[in-house]
């Protein structure tokens, strides 16, 4: 077999591969393939230990408070854990939760070996069965930020897996003489309501603990949290100090769920499900010291009032951080989709401006440029006469200019730029302007594109008095409507010679200006005023 030298080695590989054009030897690439493997399954096997170690030790705490039979108890916080590491480190660490199921039971309880293996295949089978079905069934999502994420939980992963468990667990304590037949289902219960209580309690408060929001160190910055911390230690040590038997002990049991309340609406689905984990834990670690009002009758009874106060509290923050996590998540839905809705508005006004500074161009400058560019071809017209007609150009592109300096949008302002360029045209041809613009409530309410077609008109109203009237003396006054009529009244008078007959609705210039006052909606009139003629614009106010 021919071999091939890697560039630059001196090394020769019988099956070279090639890596981003560089020739690599097939060898390297299989050391580092088992190297990885190597590094990936000790990371494995860690995190599998890691969480056989959690899942007995959970249960061994959990085992101290079996009152009615040693294998069965309210308190299995195993099932929780499990639950939540199978979620958020994926399926592959199942046998984690079976050594460690299988250990519990064997060492433990004392069942034996064949017994503990098939307890601990329901544990297994339990966790495993219930992450399948919520993350590949359900599609899952560990923060909760959809109803049928909370409806999925509470079905598939409260209600529905945790009867995996009991039954072959159960089961297998029935067919090893551990459990007799008339006391199957009371087992059977126990077993179930224990696993219920540590799959609703445990899983959101780890799920919201790894997934949730705020972040750890945004929680710990905020002043709150170390308030209601404080809180939270102080009412719920009183409430399970042993100091204030019966009814008083009873009542004090309620002090923590107004700050729970608190924590959860003002610190997020993590504060919340950290908050409830600090009260359930020092409510079980008081009564399996036997301080508390739950420690009141039998031992039984005590467990029993334990559940049903840890199922209140897990409740409580896990309805809490589901609705904080929902409303989190359509605030940040609503916030997409207004950014979205804006950049697309954007979008449409660039267009829009674009076509209209097109459409001005063309009219506005396109025309001046072509009677320049025709007064010099023709030879006829002096310089001066073409100067002109290149300054009116330049004015054209300066108003154009005015139009879309977002600093100068608004009317006032517009107009005193137009004026500022039309008193040296017409100062230089012998006509004197007045201008009075009046302060209007709601003149500076108009946009860019209205703006600019009342400024076209002013301007065409000027150079038509200038071209055609002969006038010595023009007048522009903005002021408002009259009385019973909202908007602005625009009115320009030029004391010169008027309009000829039929020429207020045959010009161009003044075809373009009512085209632009029907875009502004407006009512323009065009009349002579002997002497001279008179332009009245009336411009309602934009809604």
């Amino acid at each position: 077999m021919a071999k091939r030298a890697v560039p630059g080695s001196g090394v020769e590989c019988a099956f070279p591969i090639r890596r981003g054009g560089e020739i690599l030897c097939s060898v390297a690439g299989v050391d580092s393939a088992i190297s990885g493997g190597r590094v990936w399954t000790i990371r494995w096997l860690g995190q599998v230990s890691l969480l056989a170690a959690l899942y007995a030790a959970a249960g061994h705490h959990g085992l101290e408070f079996a009152n009615y039979h040693e294998n069965a108890t309210l308190v299995w916080p195993p099932t929780g854990l499990s639950l939540a590491a199978l979620i958020l480190f994926g399926r592959r660490l199942w046998p984690g939760v079976f050594v460690g199921a299988l250990l519990l039971n064997a060492l433990d309880s004392q069942l034996g070996w064949l017994p503990s293996l098939g307890v601990a295949t329901g544990n297994t089978l339990e966790a495993l069965v219930g992450s399948t079905l919520l993350v590949r069934v359900a599609g899952f999502r560990p923060n909760l930020e959809r109803l049928q994420d909370v409806a999925s939980f509470l079905i598939l992963g409260v209600l529905g897996c945790t009867t995996v468990s009991a039954t072959i667990g159960v089961s297998t304590l029935f067919a090893s003489g551990a459990v007799e037949s008339g006391n199957f289902g009371l087992v059977w219960m126990i077993w179930w309501l224990g696993d219920v209580g540590g799959a609703l309690i445990l899983t959101p408060t780890l799920l919201m603990l790894a997934r949730g929001a705020p972040t750890w160190r945004s929680l710990f910055r905020r002043v709150e949290w170390w308030t209601a911390l404080t809180l939270l230690l102080v009412t719920t040590s009183v409430a399970f100090s042993g100091f204030y038997p019966g009814l008083m002990g009873f009542a004090g049991l309620v002090s923590p769920f107004p700050i729970l309340v608190w924590a959860g609406s003002r610190l997020g689905p993590r504060g919340a499900t950290l908050a409830s984990f600090i009260i359930i834990m020092i409510a079980t670690a008081a009564t399996a010291s036997d301080l508390g009002p739950f420690v009141m009758g039998s031992s039984t009874e005590a467990i029993v009032l334990l559940w049903t106060y840890s199922m209140f509290i897990g409740l409580t923050a896990f309805t809490m951080a589901a609705v904080i996590e929902q409303r989190n998540a359509s605030d940040r839905r609503y916030r997409a989709g207004e950014a979205q809705r804006l950049r697309s508005e954007k979008e449409k006004l660039l267009l829009l401006e674009r076509e209209r500074l097109t459409r001005e161009m063309h009219d506005g400058l396109g025309g001046q440029l072509v009677s320049a560019l025709s007064m010099v071809e023709r030879g006829l017209s002096s310089r001066s006469e073409v100067a002109e007609a290149l300054r009116r150009a330049l004015d054209d592109v300066s108003i154009v200019i005015d139009s879309i300096d977002s600093n100068t949008t608004d009317l006032p302002t517009s107009l005193g730029k137009l004026r500022a360029r039309l008193t040296p045209l017409l100062r230089r041809n012998g006509v004197e302007l007045a201008w009075t613009v009046d302060d209007v409530p709601g003149i500076g309410t108009f946009p860019p594109e209205q703006t600019l077609h009342i400024l076209r008109i002013v301007q065409e109203a000027v150079t038509n008095a200038l071209r055609h009237a002969r006038a010595e003396r023009v007048t522009v006054r903005v002021t408002s409507c009259d009385e019973g009529e909202e908007g602005l009244c625009v009115a320009i008078r030029d004391f010169g010679c008027g309009l000829p007959p039929r020429t207020a609705s045959s010009g161009r210039g003044i075809q373009n200006m009512r085209t632009r006052a029907e875009a502004l909606g407006a009512t323009l009139r065009i009349e002579n005023a002997n002497p001279g003629t008179q332009l009245e614009l009336r411009i309602p106010f934009p809604r």
